[in-house]
């Protein structure tokens, strides 16, 4: 009786001795996922951009004080044979847009835009020689903010011009979601465009926006200094992730959170399990 109550006391006092394992996992929303790092120690991966037809992140980074004339630069990873490159060929490389339904990659740099060719991994100059471009986005046409004027640009007939509505405005980033609600950023906050009015609409003017994108099923995210947060589409803005260093956000094939940090690139696979559950003892 006393050698089982010895064993049984030992056993208890280790099992409280041993080092607790720190749990890897994060919380979004309702919602628990594994971390799965892409990317690990990059400088600032922004722009995040997944190529669905080949599973591929491009993005760009920040490079070391240390490179005088190239200050970002653009890369891909391949979520799914977890190749990856930098792409050669554009200076200044910091941003992407991608028409999904015709494979078209755009990728932006300080002297104009690019199409990406995913067979010969090449990037070949595309429109606006001599353009510093902070921005791309597509949707239906292809959009770009120039540096440092920030000005909102659409192509048209092959051509591109001022977009008329957004003159009066800097803009850093700029969305249209799926149901063509229209949202744009810059240093004084995030605003929502009224197509009817011809006016913008305050949304926040706290936070500084870091990148606006929309998932695999149409919803929109907003990436900022105070998290991350979803659009309620009719209850508008709901914080889903209070985290202060997340940098930029992207989707897979799969619709699979990818997000970055200051310097990592992690994708999220939803869990079961949650860190707030207890550990089982024996």
């Amino acid at each position: 009786m006393l050698f089982s109550l010895y064993i049984i006391v030992t056993v208890a006092a280790r099992t409280r001795s041993l080092p607790e394992i720190a749990c890897n996992r994060l919380k979004i929303g309702d919602n628990w996922y594994d971390r799965d790092t892409l990317w690990a120690n990059i400088g600032r991966p922004y722009n995040l951009n997944v190529h669905r037809g080949s599973n591929s992140l491009f993005f760009s980074y920040s490079l070391p004080e240390t490179y005088a004339d190239v200050d970002f630069q653009l890369a891909y990873f391949n979520i799914d044979t977890r190749e990856y490159q930098t792409i050669a060929g554009i200076r200044g490389g910091c941003s992407v847009a991608i028409d999904q339904m015709n494979d078209e990659i755009y990728l932006g740099g300080s002297d104009g835009i690019y199409k990406y060719n995913m067979l010969t991994k090449l990037a070949d100059f595309y429109k606006e020689k001599g353009k510093n471009i902070w921005s791309l986005f597509y949707k239906k046409n292809l959009f770009y903010i120039s540096y440092p004027d920030q000005k909102l640009h659409i192509e048209y007939d092959g051509k591109f011009a001022t977009v008329k509505e957004f003159e009066n405005f800097e803009i850093d980033y700029f969305h249209v979601s799926s149901v063509n609600v229209i949202y744009f950023a810059n240093k004084t906050g995030l605003y929502k465009y009224d197509n009817e009015k011809m006016e913008a609409q305050v949304v926040n003017e706290l936070i500084t926006v870091r990148q606006i994108v929309e998932d695999n099923e149409g919803d929109t995210y907003i990436v900022s200094n105070f998290g991350i947060f979803a659009d309620g589409k009719y209850d508008g803005l709901k914080k889903i992730l209070d985290m202060k260093n997340i940098y930029g956000l992207a989707f897979d094939k799969d619709n699979n959170f990818i997000y970055s940090d200051e310097k990592n690139i992690i994708k999220l696979v939803y869990s079961l399990v949650g860190c707030d559950k207890k550990p089982v003892h024996w």
